[in-house]
């Protein structure tokens, strides 16, 4: 039975409100002055999203949930696991990046190489299903044809699109993972999976889904710690993931950690290192 929904009767509140507020909850705050910047420069509601793991009924969301946190929580403890977060995700889109780029190459490489008579097979209906070659227009080349390089090509050659080595590297990462999908032949799928050791291309579909959802948490914003994949990623040369363990940040990272070693070991490593010395920083600052 779905909840009935209620009016929405809050209203903003001044820095002193909320550190007011913040007290109420158990929030230890013994410099007012520093408190009020913490809350101008991340904001009151962003910092709740990393006080949440401190609160006393952690992980509820539901009407059970009291916003009360363990005793001697402070307000700087919210704080360090913010900046954790940022520095995550500062590390995070340098290496997926890396791996968003050897994905697409090898798309464009191995797809173009097989159908080299058609240089926009990304759009034949031979190749890929009908609803990716109907949408394509307005889910994704609007806005690729503004890219410079579109536009010189169009101003040369005939033709609706720019071929898939040009066009391609202007997609997103969500373009070229319903592409991925959207291939009409399973071993089309396969000359891509093959490449990063993983044979059953619905698992790699659920490693693209995956790296996709951590790029974007990354891009806009969105907290790493307690990230849930919308969708799950399906056991496979990754991992051996099951039940809600499919949906978890450390999962995600596995994947992270498979496709950056099938791409350089040296990578994989410079990027634990970064993760260790950011965590290393967070567990300074924690209280003895």
């Amino acid at each position: 039975m779905a909840r009935r929904k209620i009016p929405y009767n809050k209203r903003a509140t001044t820095y002193e409100e909320q550190i007011t507020i913040l007290r109420r909850h158990g929030v230890v705050i013994s410099d007012e002055a520093k408190a009020r910047e913490y809350l101008a420069d991340i904001g009151y509601y962003r910092l709740g999203f990393y006080l949440y793991p401190f609160e006393k009924t952690y992980p509820r969301l539901d009407s059970g949930r009291s916003h009360n946190v363990i005793l001697g929580t402070r307000i700087e403890d919210a704080v360090a696991l913010y900046y954790f977060d940022l520095d995550l995700r500062n590390i995070l889109h340098k290496y997926l990046s890396r791996i968003e780029v050897a994905i697409r190459t090898v798309f464009i490489y191995e797809l173009s190489t097989k159908y080299s008579g058609d240089p926009t097979w990304f759009v034949c209906p031979s190749v890929v299903k009908p609803d990716f070659i109907a949408n394509f227009p307005t889910a994704a080349y609007n806005s690729i044809k503004r890219n410079d390089v579109i536009k010189r090509h169009h101003k040369i050659y005939l033709g609706q699109y720019a071929p898939a080595w040009k066009t391609m590297e202007y997609m997103t990462l969500g373009n070229i993972e319903i592409l991925y999908d959207s291939l009409i032949l399973n071993k089309d799928k396969k000359l891509v999976s093959n490449r990063f050791g993983e044979p059953a291309t619905a698992t790699f579909k659920s490693y693209l889904s995956a790296i996709r959802e951590v790029r974007n948490a990354c891009a806009h914003g969105k907290t790493l710690f307690d990230l849930n994949l919308f969708t799950g990623i399906r056991r496979g040369k990754a991992g051996n993931f099951q039940g809600i363990n499919r949906h978890t940040f450390r999962e995600a990272m596995a994947v992270v950690d498979y496709l950056l070693k099938k791409i350089s070991v040296n990578r994989v490593k410079d990027m634990w290192d970064d993760i260790y010395r950011v965590t290393e920083l967070l567990y300074a600052k924690a209280p003895s």
